[in-house]
């Protein structure tokens, strides 16, 4: 039996560089978090310093407290994907308030904000106003939210599957490869006319890719459905800070937990296939082959919300946790003829006659009695019927064609091709992927989160020679 094993560890330690961030300035990363920006005005544009601006996710209740510079500017930066709100107060002037603001992923929002003179007790709320663009920012792309993660029927759970919907973007490799662990062909889309495989991935700002198969991008890790906030898929135009990639960039930001606990829950399952709800193979309706027996079952669900140990801490507003799996069991034909000819038993013993009726071109000669001849020419004498006498066959090589199987069906043409052809050969396959993410406030300035993701997969595979003996029973990566 074929082995896979993939874990895929990630940690993102967000403030432990903070002190020299803060000395530094803000350092260039692959970030899914967004920000927003903006200055503060009075009602004759002037400038207003020294504001307090408070940035509020709606759903964590967690702040973000700033004061404006000398210009009026603000800037708050590393906000999880979600629903804001943002409040200014100065005194002399009325509290300003605008609502649900949305940070999507990797955005960078600019805010203006207008004050009016009055008394702090009095509120100006700022809402119905036209959706923000991100206007600080060049970059191209489009924005897969997690409605559409979650609720469009994915193959398989496959959550890859929704880099194709941004403009630009094509999949060019086998769609038939296409579960969640077979990492080449569920990121083989060609963005803005790059070949397939030239495109980086990120998970929460980390690199989620390998290298394999000629230079070509593979995926490291796919997580479950479930626990995607955001896809955001930029096909030009990206900062210096995404490197490694030839074509476009996918940015994938994991969930975090909120204030109020949630879960999800979920089956799915493929009817079996002689209800007839499934088409046969090409090559098995090539070979007369009735549609083959194959099954599917995946579960999963997902859970987050606040840390809370009953009478030792509450993480509202302060500490959340994100946990998500999904199992697939799965069995179906590999729908694969590349490897479909094995010598018949005659051949294993050194009997090429069937050949030769075929036409002279096949006759095969003793290259032991090679000797020159006239004009410079090598000549060798044929063997007698096309049949390699017992004494010159190779004992060693009797010994490995020994573990070759004898043809199961008949030849796709006289010379003998094609005759292990066998698209019923199923693949069965254990697969079983978790993801787990804390996220904690330090302090409205500090913020750290953990993940920690992994998958495992157990499978038989390509076994088209019936012989584990010869094809090899382990494979670990």
């Amino acid at each position: 039996m074929r082995q896979f094993y993939r874990y895929r560890f990630v940690i993102g330690l967000a403030c432990v560089l903070l002190a020299g961030l803060l000395s530094a300035g803000i350092l260039p990363a692959q970030e899914t978090r967004g920000s927003i920006v903006g200055k503060v005005v009075d009602q004759s544009g002037a400038v207003i310093p020294k504001a307090t601006v408070v940035v509020t996710n709606k759903a964590m209740g967690t702040k973000t407290s700033l004061v404006t510079n000398d210009q009026g500017y603000y800037q708050a930066m590393f906000l999880t994907p979600g629903l804001y709100r943002i409040e200014v107060e100065v005194p002399g002037f009325k509290k300003y308030t605008r609502d649900d603001i949305e940070i999507r992923i990797a955005d960078r929002l600019e805010v203006n904000i207008q004050l009016t003179i009055g008394q702090p007790s009095e509120v100006v709320t700022v809402t119905g106003e036209t959706p923000l663009l991100e206007s600080t920012s060049a970059s191209l792309g489009q924005v897969i939210d997690a409605r559409r993660a979650t609720e469009l029927p994915l193959a398989h759970g496959n959550p890859y599957q929704l880099i194709g919907i941004a403009a630009g973007v094509g999949f060019t490799r086998d769609p038939r490869l296409d579960r969640p662990y077979e990492p080449t062909h569920i990121v083989g889309y060609s963005i803005a006319g790059t070949r397939a495989n030239r495109s980086d991935l990120t998970i929460d700002g980390i690199a989620s890719t390998a290298t394999a198969n000629a230079n070509e991008v593979t995926a490291t890790y796919p997580p479950p459905g479930d626990i995607i906030q955001e896809f955001k898929v930029q096909t030009s135009t990206f900062d210096a800070s995404f490197g490694q990639t030839e074509g476009g960039v996918t940015n994938i930001s994991i969930k975090s937990g909120t204030n109020a606990l949630h879960g999800t829950a979920y089956f799915a399952g493929l009817p079996p296939a002689g209800w007839g709800w499934a088409a046969n193979d090409f090559y098995a309706n090539r070979l007369n082959q009735k549609i083959a027996t194959f099954t599917e079952k995946r579960w999963g669900g997902s859970a987050g919300g606040p840390v809370y140990i009953p009478h030792l801490y509450d993480g509202r507003n302060k500490t959340f946790f994100m946990f998500g799996y999904e199992g697939i069991h799965d069995n179906r034909p590999r729908n694969d003829v590349t490897n479909g000819t094995v010598p018949s038993a005659a051949k294993k013993k050194g009997d090429f006659s069937e050949l030769l009726a075929l036409g002279s071109q096949y006759q095969i000669y003793n290259p032991f009695t090679r000797r020159s001849i006239a004009g410079g020419r090598i000549q060798a004498d044929p063997f007698v019927g096309n049949i390699i006498p017992t004494g010159m066959l190779n004992p060693i090589a009797l010994k490995i064609l020994s573990y070759y199987p004898d043809p199961k069906f008949t030849p796709v043409d006289a010379t003998g091709l094609g005759n292990n052809q066998d698209p019923s050969l199923a693949e069965a396959a254990k697969y079983y992927n978790w993801t787990v993410k804390v996220d904690h406030n330090i302090s409205d300035r500090h913020r750290v989160f953990v993940r920690a993701s992994a998958y495992t997969r157990n499978s038989l595979y390509d076994n088209y020679l019936s012989n584990y003996l010869l094809t090899g029973d382990a494979f670990q990566f």
